[in-house]
């Protein structure tokens, strides 16, 4: 993916809708989700109120802009103790009529179609798009089908702007599961068998709506504010029970900005609620039978922040800022017995997360930077949610102190562009999840980590900048270099200091060498590495890692009347390796079955697509 050509970031993907980001090492422990992450679309948060981003939601033809920060040092985000991902959805601001569509399929009866229409004059715009994605999948029970819609207007008001977002996501997407050794190795398109059972599947709704204010109060001060709304409508068939859930979610996010010649500053709040219920029901062989338990979750937090920038000297910037957080959850549990409900709440935290960084350029086009920060994610109410249906109030906010420094350089005439990261995290309270029956996870607090690593990222242009018009030959290179150990960590009363965190390659690359011609045409091949990972936190079983090998061909004509058209096709998985896409850390072995930590990536595939651009 895009943002595996990130050094830093990790992403693994089960299926299509089974995925998980980790940042320099936070959030390998997740099961099936991407925690620890925020995520915000503009101003609306993708995050919902357990610490889950579903960031495989997306379509990427509407992604646009993403802006990464790496590890534990966001002012402006909030709790998330791996870093915050902000997407930023592509606006054209061309006059009157614009868009694209686009047409793509591929193997395993892969089809996407999907368009985009935006509509601008000198005081409003508008857009509109909708796609359509399925695909059979790779293994069995495994299709898939997602629609995304999108609607995002923009009015102007004299000075001021106000602007409209609405985010809808169709997802019906079954369910292989993890897999044993054996079969991995053996029959990998063979899904697990009591999901092939009763066709487990996941499908919800999901209204994601933002409305943002933008004050325009003096050419220096500008003020964002913005109402959002979510609504999820969710039902999952599994082996074990039939889960029905749905919520809704509502806050307020206002930003304060201010700019003046050498200083630029931020301050805001934002408030968040969430009502959460979820029900279980009996499965006989995938058809909902009675009810057995259910839960009304309230979530909420308050985050207070400040971002501060200072250039005092015309070669130094500092920056400074903190964040104050509190978060506190309520959770309701009745069973099959209406006469019997527990009521309990997880105690009130505040966290405190203060930031500092400075930027010095040393020579031209040269610069060395470092930064302090700290972060933290608090428990999500799974986590502190016990077997008896109680709350863990003894459970604490994991907290990490983040440093790092670098450099980032243009050299060669600027055919170079060259950043290295050296960052060290330490992690207290770490957050564990345990999972004692298949359909049960509760979370403790086992400890202390350390995570640390290099990160370098190279982009060289082999023609110099006066001969871009004609072509093109880059090359990007993105190595991360992680050690990613426990420092004091109890599994079951055994002590595993100094083993490594499992789930975590201690080396991942990513090299990207591109042609481009100056009559459109251009070739891509993409080269990965991921080293050995451990399993399992006693580090007794290990993944070796895998090299992929992809190809793409894209042709955009430079005129006549195909212009308008961009042809593109590839192959993943050139080489056809058996590799896995995604390892379920420390999978449990029930009823002395052999654990299934291996979600098998697909062998060499294709895909073909055309699009269809105007303005």
């Amino acid at each position: 993916t895009l943002l595996e050509q990130v050094p830093g970031i990790q992403m693994q993907a089960g299926t299509q809708n089974t995925a998980r980001l980790t940042i320099r090492g936070i959030g390998s422990r997740s099961p099936y989700a991407s925690n620890r992450i925020r995520a915000y679309l503009n101003e609306i948060p993708l995050t919902s109120g357990d610490g889950a981003t579903v960031i495989e939601d997306l379509e990427i033809w509407e992604t646009g802009k993403i802006e990464i920060i790496k590890g534990p040092s966001s002012a402006l985000y909030g709790s998330g103790l791996g870093g915050a991902l902000v997407f930023r959805p592509q606006t054209r601001y061309n006059q009157f009529w614009s868009g694209h569509a686009v047409l793509e399929t591929g193997s395993f009866n892969l089809m996407k179609v999907g368009a985009t229409l935006a509509w601008n004059d000198t005081l409003k715009y508008i857009q509109a798009g909708l796609y359509r994605t399925t695909s059979d999948g790779y293994r069995q029970n495994s299709g898939f089908q997602r629609t995304n819609g999108r609607l995002m207007v923009q009015r102007s008001m004299g000075r001021h702007q106000l602007s409209y977002l609405l985010n809808y996501t169709d997802l019906y997407a079954q369910i292989p599961s993890s897999i044993n050794y054996e079969s991995y190795r053996n029959t990998p398109r063979l899904a697990a068998p009591n999901w092939l059972t009763v066709e487990g599947f996941q499908q919800y709704r999901k209204w994601q709506n933002g409305l943002t204010l933008t004050l325009n109060l003096k050419q220096q001060l500008k003020n964002y504010l913005s109402l959002y709304a979510i609504v999820n409508d969710a039902y999952e068939s599994r082996p074990f029970n039939i889960l029905a859930e749905n919520s809704l979610t509502a806050g307020i996010r206002n930003r304060l900005f201010y700019s003046k010649n050498n200083i630029a500053a931020s301050a805001g709040f934002e408030l968040f609620s969430e009502e959460y219920r979820w029900k279980t029901y009996e499965t006989r062989n995938g058809i909902k039978g009675d009810f057995l338990t259910g839960n009304n979750d309230r979530r909420y937090y308050l985050n207070l922040f400040s971002h501060f920038e200072w250039r005092p000297w015309p070669k130094t910037q500092l920056a400074t800022g903190f964040n104050l957080h509190h978060v506190g959850y309520r959770s309701q549990t009745r069973t099959a017995e209406p006469s019997w409900s527990t009521t309990t709440s997880y105690p009130r935290l505040w966290v405190l997360s203060p930031r500092l960084g400075i930027s010095q350029q040393v020579v031209p086009l040269t610069w060395l930077f470092a930064s302090a920060g700290h972060g933290y994610s608090v428990p999500s109410s799974e986590e502190a949610l016990l077997p008896d249906g109680t709350i863990n109030e003894n459970l604490k906010p994991e907290e990490g102190l983040n440093l790092e420094t670098g450099l980032r350089s243009s050299l060669f005439n600027q055919q170079l562009k060259l950043e290295i990261t050296a960052y060290r995290i330490w992690v207290k309270n770490l957050l564990v999840t345990r999972r004692d029956v298949e359909d049960q996870f509760y979370g403790l607090n086992a400890g202390r980590t350390i995570h640390q690593g290099l990160e370098t990222s190279a982009v060289f242009n082999f023609f110099e900048p006066r001969h871009l018009s004609k072509q093109q030959l880059t090359l990007s290179l993105s190595h991360t270099l992680m050690d990613n150990y426990f420092v004091d960590f109890y599994e079951n009363e055994e002590q595993l200091k100094n083993r490594q965190l499992p789930g975590l390659p201690s080396s991942q690359l990513v090299a990207l060498i591109n042609y481009q011609t100056s009559f459109g045409l251009s070739v891509s091949l993409r080269f990965s590495h991921i080293n050995a990972q451990y399993l399992n936190d006693q580090n007794t079983l290990q993944y070796p890692g895998h090299e992929l090998l992809d190809g793409s061909v894209a042709y955009a004509p430079k005129q006549g009347w195909l212009k308008s058209l961009r042809f593109k096709g590839g192959i993943h998985n050139l080489l056809n390796t058996r590799y896995a896409s995604m390892i379920l850390v420390n999978a449990p072995s029930f009823e002395n079955a052999p654990p299934r930590y291996y979600y098998p990536g697909t062998p060499r595939n294709f895909y073909l697509g055309v699009s269809y651009h105007f303005d």
